[in-house]
């Protein structure tokens, strides 16, 4: 499969679908002038396959947490290609990739330690199992508190910014939120759109991520939490 492709002006994000019928998680390439870096490594074949095709150098890999489908093909690529992995653990902080600014900020929930990674430049964040496409992780290391605490960082980011989530889930995710809110009809919208063009129903605005995701839009910890029971169940 062919990895999808998002324009930002001169740079490129590569969306490449890694451990396909299992976990389906996106790794991603963000690409300028010949060069790229890497979030998340979850599956070696796919990645060295479009670095090689697109001709690509790699810079650095960042990884969001440190579930297998994220990191297990991270130590082949750093091997293979002599390049550092930035961990979640490092301090939340700015610095620079492909000639742009790269902000890491921590958004622990789904796991204890987690980062989300946000080009202000670009207007691209890229949310790990903090947002999937639709949805979010489970709590897996974790609080509630925590996890409706790092939605609500993401909520503050500009409207326009494009969401990159790990997985893609959006179908399962968006059957749930119709579940939620029956009479949304954002969600049914963005299905029927994933029908016909998967990748403009699965890397769309903050704005429409609220619009379409249930968990965004809760006010408090104790609505996050009853709608992360029932999907849980669901």
């Amino acid at each position: 499969m062919e990895p999808y492709r998002i324009k930002f002006g001169e740079y490129e994000v590569l969306a490449v679908l890694v451990l396909r019928g299992t976990y389906n998680t996106f790794n991603y390439l963000v690409r300028r002038d010949g060069n790229a870096v890497l979030i998340d490594a979850g599956e070696a074949g796919p990645i060295f396959k479009t670095l090689e095709k697109e001709e690509l150098q790699l810079l650095k890999v960042l990884i969001t947490h440190g579930h297998h489908d994220h990191v297990g093909a991270c130590r082949a690529v750093q091997d293979r290609l002599g390049v550092l992995s930035r961990s979640p653990g490092v301090e939340s902080g700015e610095f620079n990739v492909l000639g742009t600014v790269c902000r890491s900020f921590s958004t622990p929930g789904h796991v204890e330690t987690h980062k989300c990674y946000h080009f202000p430049d670009l207007g691209i964040v890229f949310t790990g199992d903090t947002i999937i496409n639709g949805g979010c992780g489970r709590i897996m290391g974790g609080t509630a508190e925590q996890y409706f605490d790092s939605l609500e960082r993401i909520n503050d980011l500009p409207d326009d910014t494009i969401v990159f989530g790990g997985h893609d889930y959006l179908m399962d995710n968006l059957k749930f939120a119709l579940s939620a809110e029956p009479d949304n009809a954002a969600i049914p919208a963005r299905l029927t759109r994933y029908a016909t063009d998967p990748a403009a129903a699965i890397f769309v605005s903050l704005a429409e991520e609220k619009r379409t995701n249930p968990f965004l839009r809760a006010e408090i910890v104790d609505q996050f939490i009853s709608l992360r029971e029932r999907k849980d169940r669901f």
